[in-house]
């Protein structure tokens, strides 16, 4: 910026970047690789508590008591809802469930969860219809399970 005025200096920050050149090595090539897709174990999801099966309780919008574990999601900025945290959590129970059988991937597990959400509402995760419920999108779902401390992948 110069006297509030967007500049362009690329070709500067370029002629800097060759002046002073570095020792370190590139690393990864072009890309970084392949990516392993993680697959969840089911017995590591364990929503139960004492003698209830499920046991889910969710405290403001940052952080779910599932089972005997407490998920904190206070850094995923895009859950601004208690009913978001709430459906994930019901959502998480609704994979183990179904999805989660050391076969599919996470990714695979999300792409099952959101299709069904999608065709049957979020009713689908529930035992009976709920009206405290509130969608969220399979990134707060993933980053929900991937702070699950008990989540085993392989």
């Amino acid at each position: 910026m110069e006297n509030l005025q967007p500049q362009d200096v690329t070709q500067q920050a370029q002629a800097i970047a060759q002046q002073y050149t570095t020792e370190r090595t590139p690393e990864g090539g072009t890309n970084f690789g392949k990516v392993n897709p993680r697959i969840p174990s089911p017995n590591s999801i364990n929503p139960s508590r004492g003698k209830r099966a499920v046991k889910l309780k969710v405290r403001d919008v940052d952080e779910v008591a599932f089972g005997t574990e407490d998920i904190d999601l206070a850094a995923v900025e895009q859950i601004v809802e208690a009913g978001q945290l709430r459906a994930i959590a019901l959502a998480i129970v609704y994979a183990k469930t179904k999805y989660i059988d050391n076969k599919r991937t996470l990714s695979e597990i999300l792409d099952e969860v959101m299709n069904a959400i999608s065709q049957q509402r979020l009713d689908i995760i529930t035992d009976f219809p709920q009206g405290d419920l509130v969608l969220f999108r399979r990134f707060e779902l993933a980053a929900a399970l991937n702070r699950l401390r008990t989540l085993q992948v392989r």
